[in-house]
């Protein structure tokens, strides 16, 4: 299959193409069927503030393409005694009606997210609450250097490698319709909010300022190997260091 080569230099509706990539299990998709939308959840991106306004996943630990293979297999609409009956039935239903039904919505809904400059998520990973207590024992230095021989880009139970992963097939195939950027969230959304109809004004729900620009933790060592572990990402999203 045929890579495409041009790079996503600035937020804007995306029209279905083929990108290289590696399909690795993600962290969370949210299905809103009320807004008849799916939101990819990629850690460190804002998502807490996001989910603030359109709920909860309906399941977590999924990306696009599980997305879709979840949808094109089982009832995805959630809540109340109708619904834990619906879903039931709908299994008695033959495959492949279940799967052309899933394949329709899936298409039908707006799928979104957002990335973030690789340089500054890295240290958003090291400086988040959660990990106040690895703080004490690694340096940021240390923490570099597992992220270069790690699968994962956090530490969460599934790996995944790049932030574009979240958003295509196994084939590399764009499936998002929408990939915002953390650096101009607010900006973004407003866009996403418009074509959802939600409000506009995103909150921040787990606001969480540094004292120092990202910039200033890397050494030209560290911004190395971050420039090469995340090299899809810079590349695809048109990142620089110290943007």
């Amino acid at each position: 299959m045929a890579r495409c080569r041009s790079k996503v230099r600035t937020i804007a509706f995306i029209k279905k193409g083929i990108y290289r990539a590696r399909l690795r299990p993600a962290k969370q998709a949210m299905i809103s069927h009320r807004y008849k939308c799916i939101f990819v959840e990629v850690p460190k991106t804002g998502s807490t503030s996001v989910r603030h306004l359109l709920g909860k996943p309906i399941k977590p630990h999924l990306n696009l393409c599980e997305t879709k293979r979840l949808m094109e297999s089982y009832w995805v609409v959630r809540g109340g005694r109708k619904n834990r009956i619906l879903e039931w039935l709908y299994l008695t239903l033959p495959a492949e009606r279940r799967k052309e039904r899933g394949k329709q919505q899936f298409e039908s809904y707006f799928k979104f997210g957002f990335v973030r400059n690789p340089w500054d998520r890295v240290v958003s990973l090291y400086e988040r609450n959660e990990a106040a207590q690895m703080r004490q024992e690694m340096t940021f230095e240390k923490f570099v250097h597992w992220i270069q021989y790690s699968s994962s880009t956090c530490v969460h139970s599934s790996p995944h490698r790049y932030q574009l992963d979240w958003f295509v097939d196994a084939n590399g195939k764009m499936l998002a319709d929408f990939i915002g950027r953390f650096e101009r969230l607010q900006e973004d959304w407003a866009t996403v909010a418009k074509k959802l109809g939600v409000s506009e004004v995103l909150p921040h729900a787990r606001a969480n300022p540094r004292a120092r620009h990202y910039t200033e933790y890397y050494t030209p060592e560290t911004q190395s190997i971050i420039e090469e572990k995340f090299k899809v990402d810079i590349e695809t999203f048109n990142y620089r260091f110290g943007e």
